[in-house]
Formats: C-alpha cells, structure tokens, sequence
C-alpha cells in the first residue's frame, strides 16, 4: 500500500525588473480617475489604430489626390505634402479620430485650445478677446474716422447712421473668466470706440451698460458660443430700438409675435473651436440649451427686396444680427419692420459694403441704417479692403 504524499507548492519565481515595472504601471493606471484613465487608454490604443487608418487610407485610390513617388518629388518634399493630401481626404474615420484625441486632451489637462479658454463653471472664451493687439489704439482711431466718413455721405443722402458696437463676451460675463475679472493688460476698447465715435458727431448706441447689469442675474452669453444668447439679444434689441426712437420716433407701426420651439441641446461655436462637437455631453462642458424664439409679424410677410416699400430700417450686421433673434427681438421692441442684411463672417464691414452698393439701398435708402459690428474685431489691424471708403 502506498501511502498518499502531499502535494507540495512550488514556490514563485523571483520578480524580473520587467515584473515590477508593470506592476507600478498597472497600480499607476487604477490609482487615475476614470476620465483620466479613459483618456490614458485612448493615447495608449491611438498609435496602433491611426497607423491601420493609415494603412487603409493609403490603400485607397483616389485619382484627385495622388502621390507621385520619384527622386524629385521625394527631394523637394512634393510627395510628402501629397501624402498629407491624401490622408486627409481618405484616412478613415478621420472626424472620429481628431474628436477622440481632442476629447482625450481636454479630459487629461483640462484646459482648453489654442484659441479657447476655460472659465468658471463650464464657460469658454475666445483667447483673443483677452489679447492686448498691438497698435490698438491707432486702428481704433482708423476706423473711427473710416464711420466718420460714411456718416457724412449717409447724412448728405438723408440716411442716419447708428452704430450699435456688440460688447465682448469675456466684457460682459467677465465673473465667469478665471479670476473673475479680466486682465489687468486689456484695456476698455468699447468706452474708447464709443468716445471716438462721439467725438466724430456718429450716433452709438451703448450696448455694453444694459447687458453688463443684465448678467448680473441672468446670463447675456451662451456659455459654449462666442455670441449673446437669446436673454443678451433682446437687452441689446431694446437698447438699440431705444436709440432708434430718438432719431426716427415715426416710424410706420406693426406687430410682432414671438414664439418659441421645443427647448433642445445648442452645442456653442467654441466647442467646435475645441473640437468637441462630436464629443459626448459628459465628456465636455456641457452644451447649452435653448427654447428658440422666432418673431414674425402679425399680418404676415412683409415681403419686399432689399428694402421692399416697408421698412425704413436697415440692419446690417454680423453673425451677432442673425443669432438669438436679435433681429426679431429688434422688430418688436421698435415696434416697426427692420431689413436684416447681416451675414455670417461679415468681421467689420462684410455686410455694410454690399449693402451700400445695392440698387435697391441706391434707390430708396433707408431713414435710419443700424449697422453692428463686434468689438473684438475693432482693435485689430484693417483689412485691404477696408484702406478703401465705405461709400461706393
């Protein structure tokens, strides 16, 4: 009979150096909090995937993107730039990928781009609204006398012009910056362009006063977007129809209504700026929401071209004349028709100069030609364009 042994235990093999490596690793990883470590994981697995898109896409032919491969092309760098052409056009999803490295890199630093910054409680501001431009105070000055020009035409052809100047958003949320105020380098470009208008016999109107008071309890700025918000457009629309009283009080009367949608997620122009616009709410500032308000009139259309038989006010603006209902916000608080020209990327004068050489503006100007233009663009040096006179 054989008497049963008992098993004995082999005891562990010594750790390597190698052992001991991923065990601080593996301890390092589980010790980060969740973004952190989603984020470590995205750097770890983006490698390997993007050199498989890589691959992928150079596989694909495309005849509008070729790569020439010669001892010239290789020589003078021409493939190389062809090759960046030809992955941009073809890496596989391409969108996907730059959202998930910018997702990774705003969970892991927490900050921001090169050209947003991050505030209190979820809000961005544009970097260059905190910048000090150099020779501001001479491009000030610039396009002060370039309105003061247009404003002597305007007036021989019995045309007012009003100003309406909208403020920055780093101005008029400036408790939301960090810190809580801003730069001690900024100066008051918006005090300084309205004494200069002044002082050039242009009418302003001062928009920056009633939103600064207004965003003391409900924001003027959506937190995620460079532009006012519904709340700001209608404290800048009351304050501009206020100015345009006092220099037309009889204009033709109609009613406006105002309804608004079905409150839904509006994912701000600075996200995109981030390049999280893909990106999931809980992995970014979170969007803000919005009810939006249209205004129409209450008999309808008022029809019309240009400037139609109806309306005696002109707008034009920028993208700040086509966000938050401004426009519609501007009707009802005059209480009369307002032609909207504004355009998207108008900077300072985009939307002015085609307007001025409509046929329509030449035939039958308006009484009163509100024209908005945002600060920032103020104190930076003038386009070619704008070397050139405002009126044709």
């Amino acid at each position: 009979m054989t008497t049963p042994t008992t098993p004995t235990k082999t005891a562990a093999p010594p750790a390597t150096p190698a052992d001991a490596r991923t065990g601080t690793l593996r301890d390092a990883a589980l010790a980060l909090p969740g973004p952190a470590r989603l984020a470590a994981l995205t750097l770890l697995l983006l490698p390997p995937g993007g050199l498989i898109a890589a691959v992928v896409s150079l596989c694909t032919p495309d005849p509008h993107h070729p790569v020439p491969v010669s001892a010239r092309a290789l020589g003078s760098g021409e493939t190389f730039k062809a090759l960046e052409r030809h992955l941009d056009a073809n890496l596989p999803g391409r969108d996907a990928v730059i959202g998930v490295v910018n997702t990774a890199r705003y969970l892991t630093t927490r900050g921001g781009s090169d050209e947003v910054t991050l505030g209190a409680g979820g809000w961005l501001f544009l970097r260059s609204e905190l910048a000090a431009p150099p020779r501001q105070a001479a491009h000030l000055r610039e396009r002060a006398d370039l309105i003061a020009d247009l404003n002597r035409d305007l007036q021989r052809r019995g045309v007012t012009l009003l100003v309406a100047v909208s403020p920055n958003k780093s101005r008029v949320q400036a408790a939301q910056l960090p810190g809580g105020a801003l730069p001690g380098w900024t100066t008051n470009t918006y005090a300084d362009f309205q004494a200069l208008l002044r002082g050039r016999g242009v009418h302003s109107v001062d928009l920056l006063t009633p939103m600064q008071r207004a965003a003391r309890t409900d924001a003027q700025y959506y937190r995620t977007d460079t532009h006012w918000n519904q709340d700001g457009a209608r404290t800048a629309a009351q304050a501009t129809a206020q100015a345009i009283r006092a220099l037309a009080p009889d204009l033709p009367p109609t009613a406006f209504t105002t309804s608004a949608a079905p409150t839904a997620p509006r994912p701000g122009d600075l996200l995109h700026l981030m390049g999280l616009q893909v990106t999931p709410d809980a992995l970014r500032p979170h969007a803000d929401t919005e009810a939006t308000e249209t205004t129409v009139a209450a008999g309808g259309d008022l029809g019309g071209g240009l400037l139609g038989d109806a309306p005696q006010v002109l707008l034009a603006g920028t993208s700040y004349g086509l966000r938050g209902n401004y426009h519609g916000a501007l009707q009802q608080a005059l209480g009369s028709a307002v032609l909207n020209v504004s355009r998207e990327g108008a900077d300072f004068s985009g939307s002015l100069r085609p307007a001025l050489r409509d046929p329509a503006f030449q035939a039958a100007p308006p009484r009163v030609l509100v024209w908005e233009l945002p600060e920032r663009f103020l104190p930076l040096p003038l386009d070619e364009e704008d070397h050139i006179p405002l009126a044709p």
